[in-house]
């Protein structure tokens, strides 16, 4: 059955596709639709007892903006998100198959949709503004994802004046994406350290919800969403309810090849949060530069500490060297020893973080990441990451405390080939150790495939 629907999803979709971009009425323009197919399949897995090794997803995305309505540069716009199993997921045997659910928001892949975006925008030569539900592009509010993206209900501003960039936001809600189970659990490890500092509802067989876990695909509170719905908190109270996230960003070209960007992130009760990056590039050869780069993370408790205290630094420094053709990079990230980063909402600005692994962020980690990138040919890339994390400080509660045990390390190799701007193609493959890699095999090995269409 699953199957079928999954099929006759896909001809109605194709049946779609035969529709004009441009939308007009009485020849006059009535707005701009988006339209992106998109799907993840699980090629090959090593079988141990650590990777998923089944799992094929889809994403459909369904986006309008209006024309500019009352005046120059206002618009309104809506986007419906729909996200599930393709079909082609080994689900009926729990011990024999691990499927992959950093591709669905459903914990059995059913399909389910929601209304990621809502939002009224205002946008001049000089200021540009955004209320409502969206994907929010910040350092400490942007993380990878697999299909359905995260969202926050928010409202941004900004201004530009020179060289001189100011971008102000209020976040009071967020939504969990596909991944985000992924990032609790294969790569986090239950550790809290990336992308989700919650347990999300579907941990257990038939989708039973320990106490305090929520949903993916659906608004909450920004304090319920790092610390769950309910259940008692480090504060020692049950309400986790918080008046969200309020941040300022300033971004400054102090000469023709380098850029500094800050930014402050209140996140009301829990922790405030420092970010700032450095980037100068040096011309070396005609189309070839050499960029210097240089980061800084501090989160640090606040208000009623409803995370518990956390006092966390982390230092960066990448060199990179080449163009869009060809290129190489080397970069180090070292984390305080005294705790780990709560990250809670989506963050991910570490230079060493990689496809499955975020160990920057978890106590006294010495990263290290090199890579290389080349244009095989017009829209095609391919490239290759290695990155070594030793042993963290980090632990965690699996049937008694777990310590670091191996040196945790992933190499990954990605083919990316675009023939067209609306179609886009793209194969990895990932090689991961586990920190925590002991008697039930923490070792990940798996290709996946990727295709979109965005229409």
């Amino acid at each position: 059955m699953r199957k079928s629907i999954a099929l006759s999803t896909a001809a109605l979709l194709s049946c779609t596709l035969l529709q004009a971009a441009d939308v007009k009425v009485d020849g006059k323009d009535a707005g701009d639709v988006e339209l992106q197919l998109k799907a993840m399949h699980i090629l090959h897995d090593k079988n141990n007892g650590f990777a998923p090794n089944s799992g094929s997803g889809y994403l459909v995305k369904l986006k309008y903006d209006t024309p500019d309505i009352l005046t120059d540069g206002l618009k309104i716009g809506v986007g419906m998100y729909a996200n599930g199993d393709t079909g082609y997921t080994a689900w009926a045997s729990p011990g024999k198959y691990k499927p992959a659910k950093g591709m669905f928001v459903d914990y059995e892949g059913q399909s389910k949709a929601l209304m990621g975006e809502a939002y009224l925008a205002y946008k001049n030569d000089s200021f540009h503004a955004k209320v409502g539900r969206q994907i929010l592009n910040t350092p400490l509010t942007t993380i990878k994802w697999s299909l359905m993206p995260s969202f926050y209900e928010a409202a941004v501003a900004g201004t530009k004046a020179g060289d001189l960039s100011i971008t102000a936001a209020h976040v009071s809600k967020m939504s969990f994406g596909s991944r985000a189970m992924t990032d609790w659990g294969l790569i986090g490890e239950g550790t809290g350290t990336a992308g989700v500092a919650t347990a999300l509802s579907y941990s257990g067989p038939n989708n039973t919800s320990p106490a305090g876990a929520i949903d993916q695909a659906k608004f909450y509170n920004m304090g319920v969403a790092a610390l769950g719905s309910d259940g008692i908190n480090a504060a020692g109270t049950g309400d986790n309810t918080t008046d969200g996230i309020t941040a300022l960003g300033l971004g400054y070209k102090a000469m023709k090849n380098l850029d500094v960007n800050l930014w402050a992130y209140h996140a009301y009760d829990i922790a405030n949060e420092y970010y700032v990056d450095a980037n100068y590039a040096i011309p070396v050869a005609d189309g070839i530069k050499t960029t210097i780069s240089a980061q800084y993370l501090k989160q640090v408790d606040t208000g009623k500490e409803l995370a518990g205290q956390v006092n966390f630094d982390l230092y960066g420094a990448k060199v990179a060297l080449g163009n869009k053709k060809m290129g190489a990079f080397a970069a180090y990230n070292q984390s305080s020893s005294g705790d780990q980063f709560v990250n809670a909402f989506g963050a991910d600005p570490a230079y060493t973080s990689s496809i499955f692994s975020r160990n920057a962020y978890r106590k006294d980690v010495k990263a290290y990441k090199i890579g290389a990138h080349y244009m095989i040919m017009k829209g095609m890339k391919f490239m290759a990451n290695y990155a070594q994390y030793g042993q963290s400080k980090t632990t965690f509660k699996n049937n008694g405390t777990t310590f670091a045990s191996d040196n945790a390390y992933e190499a990954d190799f990605v083919l990316v080939y675009k023939p067209t701007k609306a179609w886009m193609f793209k194969i990895f493959d990932a090689w991961r150790v586990s920190e925590y890699n002991s008697s039930d095999n923490k070792r990940q090995h798996h290709v996946r495939a990727v295709a979109s269409y965005t229409f």
